[in-house]
């Protein structure tokens, strides 16, 4: 008796995000006390560094279920070099505050991955939440939590655990904290944003110390509040039932299998998309894996493009999010797009069934 494979693939879409870009500068300006008393190091770094953001912000509508609270960016990275001559006696630190943000409002939470930031506002709902790290001996990152005028408050600090240099890896990303977002675009003066010290009091009780000041930069936002609509929220594929002489080596292919997914999108934007394999959402392979329900073994399924594979990636609608790939460029009305599906070999076969299911997500660009 001949046995037969069968797979039916299931399409779940999500529809647009966000795509958020900003360009600003953050510098480092040193600051130095000739005549320390007990400061922790011998001096701050004589260095300026500059952190450059990408160049324009597109905020997208964001589904009416995402939380208040939303990141709008990945996180940037920089590193500094803070301060010089360390000790490493008990109890010695470098201390951290955001300075005034001229808010009367009290700081808003952003949680992730277990640590609560300090929502730092910029105006129009948009905001900057930041953790430091010491680079020297890796130890993890601490979220900002301190806001006060200067350091004449209860500061976040790091550990000095290492004598010599000290070194801090800024991390920051932009979140929304209101859903007052308004599109348009809106201008932030050069400011004050962080300042870290060697030690914890201020020159009011008699003392000097060394310290490093985070400035941020003038910047213009622009916001647009651009959107498309998917015609079909939810497709399903049927593969057709094939024999396994039909895949007779690794990396061959049949039963190709076309479908559409049709949006509409009112003013012109470019519109991307990404894949995400829903059982192995990491993977950035070109086939999708068989969900757990599936009992074939050996087979993989492919999503086409004009005939070529397409490569999967995160499910985030983040600007150059990995194999992000565009889809429609200044796109307005409607726009169906056409892509196929096939089976394809990938090790020893054991017929059976097969299912696996693709999230589609929209950036608008």
């Amino acid at each position: 008796m001949t046995q037969r494979t069968h797979k039916q693939c299931i399409i779940r879409i999500i529809n647009a995000i966000l795509t958020v870009l900003l360009y600003t500068t953050i510098s480092i300006n040193i600051a130095h006390a000739d005549a320390s008393t007990n400061p922790n190091c011998s001096n701050s770094a004589a260095s300026n560094i500059y952190f450059n953001l990408p160049a324009s912000i597109n905020i997208a509508t964001i589904p009416a279920n995402a939380p208040t609270i939303t990141p709008v960016t990945n996180w940037f990275t920089q590193s500094a070099l803070s301060f010089t001559g360390c000790k490493t006696t008990p109890d010695t630190h470098i201390y951290y505050a955001f300075y005034d943000h001229g808010s009367t409002s009290p700081p808003q939470p952003y949680i992730e991955d277990g640590l609560t930031y300090f929502i730092y506002p910029l105006g129009n709902g948009i905001g900057i939440v930041t953790s430091v790290q010491n680079l020297e001996m890796g130890t993890g990152p601490t979220s900002l939590q301190s806001y006060g005028v200067g350091l004449s408050t209860t500061l976040n600090k790091l550990p000095i655990i290492q004598s010599g240099n000290f070194s801090t890896i800024f991390r920051y990303r932009l979140v929304r904290y209101s859903n007052s977002t308004n599109s348009g675009t809106f201008s932030i003066p050069q400011k004050l944003f962080i300042q870290q010290s060697d030690w914890q009091y201020v020159l009011s009780q008699g003392k000097n110390w060394h310290t490093q000041n985070v400035t941020l930069s003038a910047m213009t936002i622009n916001i647009q509040t651009k959107s498309c609509s998917v015609n079909t929220s939810n497709i399903a594929v049927q593969l057709p039932t094939i024999l396994p002489t039909s895949l007779p080596s690794i990396g061959s292919t049949t039963g190709t299998t076309p479908f559409n997914i049709a949006i509409n999108c009112p003013s012109p934007v470019n519109v991307y998309m990404t894949i995400t394999d829903n059982s192995a959402p990491n993977s950035t392979s070109d086939t999708l894996s068989a969900t757990s329900n599936s009992s074939t073994q050996g087979i993989g399924i492919q999503i086409r493009k004009n005939g070529t594979p397409i490569f999967l990636g995160p499910d985030n609608s983040m600007a150059g999010t990995t194999n992000q790939f565009l889809v429609g460029n200044n796109t307005s009305g409607n726009l169906i797009i056409p892509f196929t599906a096939n089976y394809i070999r990938t090790s020893a076969i054991n017929v059976g069934k097969i299912n696996a299911v693709a999230t589609f997500t929209f950036s608008y660009q």
